[in-house]
This record gives C-alpha cells, structure tokens and sequence, in this order.
C-alpha cells in the first residue's frame, strides 16, 4: 500500500477511549453523529490535538456506555433516511442515565 492510500486510511480512523482506558476503532464519518465530536475533528485549521492525534479520551463515559453510543452511531448512519421500518434500538436499563447524560453531553 503506498504512503498516500495508508495515509487517507489512517485519517478516516477514530480511536475512542473509554474513562477505563478501553479503545474504540470507528470511523471518523460515523462518529460524525455527535455535533461535539463532529467540531472537535472538522473545524478548519483544527487546533484541537484530538483532530491531530485522531483519538478521543473520553474521562467521564464508562466503556459499556461509550460502546451503546458508537453502536447508535452506527444505528443512526444506517436508518436515516430510510423508508423501511426502524428496528427498536435496545438500552440496558443501567446505563439508561448515564447514557442519557453522555448523548447530551456529545450532542446526539
């Protein structure tokens, strides 16, 4: 694989962490479902070290919480906009608050 093609590769990977340390690998364009996340790594001349690093520590979301929302990441890229009827989009109920907290906060 040439310089280029790896380069164009590396710069449409996110890497998201966990308040545990646990790393997420998602694409940065999925992760374009939260406004927050969308400014930090789309702004011109970005001088946040995130856009520059391509990875995000997120100190306050636990991992079970931070995997339900790349997952409604997910989600959200592949019903929007489609005619079929959406699937129900299954919660834990433990995490219901601080996932609540978390969408907020990522604005989702």
């Amino acid at each position: 694989m040439s310089n280029e093609s790896e380069n164009d590769l590396n710069s449409d990977v996110l890497r998201l962490y966990s308040s545990s340390g646990h790393e997420f690998v998602l694409s940065r364009k999925m992760s374009y479902v939260s406004g927050t996340i969308k400014s930090m790594l789309n702004a011109d001349n970005s001088n946040f070290m995130e856009d520059k690093l391509s990875e995000i520590k997120f100190r306050e979301i636990s991992t079970p919480v931070l995997e339900k929302v790349i997952q409604y990441f997910y989600f959200k890229n592949k019903y929007t906009n489609s005619t079929s009827d959406l699937p129900e989009f299954q919660i834990n109920e433990k995490i219901v608050v601080d996932l609540l907290l978390s969408a907020h906060f990522l604005d989702t």
